[in-house]
This record gives structure tokens, sequence and C-alpha cells, in this order.
């Protein structure tokens, strides 16, 4: 909605001032040229007045002159006034449209942050953005998404529409991340990575993001028609390591050797940025889908590097379906660890590891502790499939994580830029306890729904 009445709103603005600049030149105008017809017009109307005055009698010279002084009267007001009258209303009638565009107008200016009341930013809060699997809006290969739904239609705008967003709201937000947790296309067919490409661009100097590889994103068989049937993925290929380490706005996220950031030369699938907020440092890291033995030894390595760093998990497979629940066995052919195996080989051995966000498989939760007694929130978000009718191919639905220093907490909303709607069922809408001072957390700290 907030775009529908900015592209009706605002183009208006330049409409209504040069009506009511129009208005008014032709107000001035009117009058003058009525004013000019009066001038000739009210003599004339005098000498009749005087002919007619002479068949009287001198007895009715008094009457006459009355008759004369009100009729002029009339005149003067129906030449007059009444085309002033009439050029007024029209202006206030003009004029008061063009002030309720304009106030409308600057109402969808002042949006933008979709936030209820309950939610509105404090001055040291911070958000970050979390994009649930793409690979519906990006779907031009096989068309999957159309053959599920068949009226359905193209769904791209959809996929620009949410980075669109993502720029409009960074201020307002305090965005300070964006974390794409895979499935970014659906077939790693290249015009479905040029889509991609193209709605990241709308966000390339302004918000910084993380990118996830997942199992739509390499290894396609066209014979099969399946997915991670083999490593290979041209994600790298239109989003390189170049492309962050040569953005001026990441300066701030990388080290003094940015290419240790990544795992692999010219390889997007694992790598870390920095970031830093209201005094604390975090350390935001990806993974392959399915990491390898030697990427989880990497990933081990670095969080153990940066013992002071918090750190926030990425992975694209990680949870199931089922409540509370990490995946263990799979169809897809690639070799790499489950879910379990990523928390028992990596997560679970981290005091600093607090989050994991991951997609996949739809909305799931679970909070644990880990071998050292802290608290690890694992969230995970993918609409592409859901048991919601009315979201079909993920409709828009993205992530709303707002960090909240003062009250140590971490909302989650659900929201959607595309039907401007939020899904507030205690699966989309809850927070999450995490202590952002010196303080011990509590293991019963679990996720407690929003009020709504």
């Amino acid at each position: 909605m907030f775009d529908e009445l900015q592209a009706t709103y605002i183009p208006h603005r330049g409409s209504v001032r040069l009506v009511r600049i129009f208005v008014t030149v032709a107000a001035i105008g009117v009058g003058l040229l009525f004013a000019l017809v009066g001038s000739f017009r009210i003599p004339s109307f005098r000498k009749g007045f005087q002919g007619r005055a002479d068949q009287f009698s001198s007895w009715d010279s008094l009457r006459v002159s009355i008759l004369k002084r009100d009729m002029l009267r009339c005149l003067i007001i129906a030449i007059f006034i009444l085309p002033v009258i009439t050029v007024v209303c029209l202006s206030a009638s003009v004029f008061g449209q063009g002030n309720e565009i304009q106030a409308q107008a600057d109402e969808v200016e002042k949006q933008g942050t979709p936030l209820n009341k309950e939610s509105e930013q404090d001055s040291d809060s911070f958000t970050l953005i979390v994009l649930p699997d793409t690979q519906g809006y990006a779907d031009i290969r096989h068309k999957e998404t159309q053959k599920h739904w068949p009226d359905i239609g193209d769904q791209r705008s959809c996929f620009l529409r949410q980075t669109e967003w993502i720029k409009k709201n960074k201020r307002e937000m305090n965005i300070v991340m964006t974390v794409h947790v895979g499935d970014i296309t659906q077939t790693d067919h290249e015009e479905e990575w040029e889509i991609a490409d193209t709605a990241f661009k709308t966000i390339d100097n302004h918000v910084p993001y993380v990118l996830c590889s997942g199992n739509h994103d390499m290894g396609y068989s066209t014979k099969r028609r399946k997915t991670s049937q083999s490593r290979k993925s041209h994600f790298s290929s239109y989003f390189p390591p170049s492309r962050f380490t040569n953005n001026p706005l990441y300066d701030p996220h990388f080290g003094k050797d940015k290419k240790l950031h990544f795992r692999e030369e010219g390889k997007i699938e694992n790598y870390f940025l920095f970031l830093r907020e209201q005094g604390m440092k975090f350390l935001i890291l990806t993974l392959e889908f399915k990491p390898r033995d030697e990427t989880l030894a990497w990933a081990n390595r670095i969080v153990a590097e940066h013992p002071d760093y918090r750190t926030i998990v990425v992975t694209h497979g990680y949870l199931t379906r089922k409540k509370g629940q990490r995946s263990e066995v799979d169809q897809y052919l690639v070799k790499g660890n489950s879910g379990q195996l990523i928390w028992e080989k990596f997560i679970s051995r981290h005091k600093n590891i607090f989050l994991v966000l991951s997609g996949h498989a739809m909305e799931n939760l679970l909070t644990s502790k880990g071998k050292n007694g802290n608290i690890v929130h694992q969230v995970q978000a993918d609409y592409w499939y859901f048991d919601k009718a009315e979201i079909k191919a993920g409709n828009g639905y993205l992530r709303i994580m707002t960090f909240r220093p003062d009250r140590d907490i971490i909302e989650v909303q659900t929201y959607s830029p595309v039907v401007d709607e939020f899904l507030t069922r205690p699966q989309s809408k809850f927070s999450l306890d995490y202590l952002m001072h010196d303080k011990e957390p509590k293991l019963d700290s679990a996720p407690r729904e929003q009020s709504k």
C-alpha cells in the first residue's frame, strides 16, 4: 500500500501547484474583464434609464431617481460581485483538493516503517532484516511456482519490492544489515541470478547484506529436475567477493585483510562480516548448504579467534518443519553436515554464538543451551511453501528483527511490503530474550509472544 500511495499522490504535487497558479491568474483575469465590460455598459444603462425618466412627470422624479439607483446597484452586483464569488468558490474547491493531496503525500513520505505502536524504534535500537527463500520470485526457468499456483503470474516484482522497501526504511528503522538465508534462485539458472542481481543492486550502496547459498542455488539437474546434485553454482559469478570488498559501504565490516574473510578465494559460499552497534561487536558468519567438515573446521577457527564478538550463524538447511527439530537425513546428493551435526560439531561449542538464522522449511524456532551454558536461539523462516492459502510463493514476507538493548530483547516481526500486512500468530511474531549488557543469560528465557 505504501508504494501505491506514493505513486498516487506524490506525482500530483506539481500538478496541484500549476492548478493553483492557473486559478489565481484566471480569477484576476475574469475580474479585470468584467470591470472593463462594466465600464462600457454602465453609461449606456444610465442613458437608457434617463430616457425613461423623461417620460414621467416631474412629480414622479423622486421615484425614478430611486428606481435608477436600485437598478444600478443590482447591475453592479451582477457584473462584479457574482463572477468574483464564482471564481472564489472554484479556487477554494481546487485549493482544498490540492491541500488534501499535499497532506496525504506528506503523510506517505513520513511513512516507511510498518512497525506497530508498541514496536516503535527506541533511540538505541537497531534492526536486522531477514530475507527468506526468494526462489519463487526468480522462478522463470521451469516456472515451478506457476505449476503450484496456476493463477499466480510472474513474481519477480516481490523480490524487487522487498529490497526497495529495505532501502526506503533504512533510516527510519535503523536497518544495519540484511541477511538472506538461502534459495536465492529456483534452479541456479543465469536468468534467475540476474533477477537476484537486479534486486540487490537496489541496496548495494545503501544497506550492507550477507548472502547464504541454498539447495536451489547449486547443482541443478535439468534431466532429473532436482537441486544440489553437485556444488557447481553461478552464485560467485554474480556475487563475487569483490562486489563487497571493493564497495566502501563494507569497509567497516571487514578487517585489515579482507581476503581472510572468505574461506575460498573468489568464492562467496562461506564468509563473515563484522558489525558494531551500540558499543557491541558482532560477527555474522554464513555457511554453505550442508557445510562440509572442512568448512566447519574453518568456522570453528574463525569464531574461536574472535571470542569477544557476539556471533550470528547463517545457514540454509538447519531446522525441519517439525517444531523445534534440527535436520538429520535428506535426499540431496551433495555430501555435508545436517543441522544436528552442525550443532554438535560447531555451534554448541562456542560461548559467543547466540543466534542461528536459516530457511528451507517454513517457520520454526528452537532455543537451546550450548556446552558453555550460553543460550542459542535458532530461528527459521521460509514462505515459499506455507500453510496459509493466501501466502503463495512467499508473497513478499520478510523478517524484521529489532534489537532493543534497553530491554535486552530481540523483537521478531513478519511483514510483507507487497501486501502491506503482518503475520501475527505466535510463530510469526515473538520476542527473544538476549542480554546485551554484562549479565549472565538464563536458560529459561524462552521466546515470548508479542502483544497484539
